[in-house]
């Protein structure tokens, strides 16, 4: 295996040996060159790690729990539990393992009174035992809630989802060695430029209009009550007594795409003007097309879910500055290589969604 790299098995109880000095192993020697991926990305999901280990004489088998370390010259790229492990017979283990935030897929009940995402963040990763660290705080409060039978990760995720729409600010959650983060995205930008003659391997560009629109049109539905309605009659509005007001604001996009509208409620007690503002409001981020960027370049430690890089493309004459990454599979060995999936543009923006 690569110099570059070492590696270390830790039981995480003692109970596997006879003596705490055996107890952690080296195992940098026993993995299979190109075997290891670090696997992450922004969409609730813990940190994944996968390698192989192959061995002449007596093994040294990764139990489900056991801590795996990993360094990539010396810098600290992993820490995490075997989650799964399995071996054939040609005394090859395959190990996956997964960061501390995994266990932020453990579900609870909790009612949550107002408060902002921070601490909701701190609450739920001390409910599931793990060291977290604030990176980024929210000072924006968010309504009591009641959450029941739902996983931590959803949990937070609704807390993000709510603070962004109100400040328009984003949030990632990270697995940063052995501390789970709350960190602001995009998170640092990369002072590089990924391209044709500077590490660029490979790369797929696409653009869509599936999820955009350019016609938002706000109603407000007025319903009168019929002073025949029965009492036993359902509580469904009467055709008759219903009015619908509604408010249309459209782009010049619609030349080129055609039409693609929108419906939404007017918010409680606007007038025009509001319902006009709403629309606007709601087409600042809609109207837009979806840019994706997938590619394969030169391995860095630092391209990761939340940082953002400049990619130049020569055959199209593009350059896409500053696109945050999404999605990072990292490939270590003597060619070390990382597949990341970014946005292009501000459409990740949409209704604070980054996936």
């Amino acid at each position: 295996m690569s110099d570059n790299i070492k590696m270390t098995l830790r039981r995480r109880s003692t109970h596997f040996t006879h003596s705490k000095s055996r107890a952690s192993y080296d195992i940098s020697d026993l993995v299979v060159d190109d075997s290891i991926t670090w696997d992450i990305d922004t969409n609730f999901s813990a940190t994944e790690f996968k390698f192989k280990l192959v061995f002449d004489t007596k093994p040294v088998i990764p139990y489900t729990g056991d801590i795996i370390t990993f360094t990539w010259k010396k810098t600290k790229i992993f820490y995490g539990y075997v989650f799964n492990y399995g071996f054939d017979k040609d005394h090859n283990i395959n190990v996956k393992c997964y960061g501390p935030s995994r266990y932020l897929k453990n579900e609870d009940s909790i009612v949550f009174k107002a408060g902002t995402l921070s601490d909701r963040f701190k609450e739920v990763c001390k409910r599931a035992g793990i060291k977290a660290k604030v990176v980024a705080s929210a000072s924006h409060k968010c309504k009591a809630e009641i959450n029941d039978g739902k996983t931590y990760f959803d949990m937070i995720k609704s807390a993000i989802s709510t603070t962004t729409k109100s400040t328009h600010k984003h949030y990632l959650i990270f697995d940063h060695y052995d501390t789970v983060e709350l960190r602001k995205f995009p998170y640092k930008k990369l002072d590089i430029v990924i391209g044709d003659q500077s590490g660029l391997i490979d790369y797929d560009y696409s653009v869509d209009i599936d999820n955009t629109y350019n016609v938002v049109e706000v109603v407000k539905k007025d319903a009168k009550k019929s002073k025949k309605t029965s009492k036993t009659k359902t509580s469904k509005d009467d055709p008759k007594n219903t009015t619908i007001k509604s408010k249309t604001v459209s782009m010049p996009s619609s030349k080129q795409w055609g039409k693609l509208q929108k419906v939404v409620n007017a918010k409680k007690k606007a007038n025009d003007a509001q319902m006009i503002q709403q629309a606007k409001n709601e087409l600042k981020n809609r109207n837009m097309a979806n840019k994706e960027l997938k590619i394969t370049c030169v391995g860095r430690t630092d391209l990761i879910p939340g940082n953002y890089v400049t990619i130049s493309i020569k055959d199209y004459k593009k350059k896409f500055k500053d696109c945050p990454i999404l999605k990072a599979t990292h490939h270590f060995g003597q060619d070390y290589t990382v597949d990341l999936t970014m946005k292009v543009g501000k459409s990740w923006q949409v209704s604070g969604s980054m996936s």
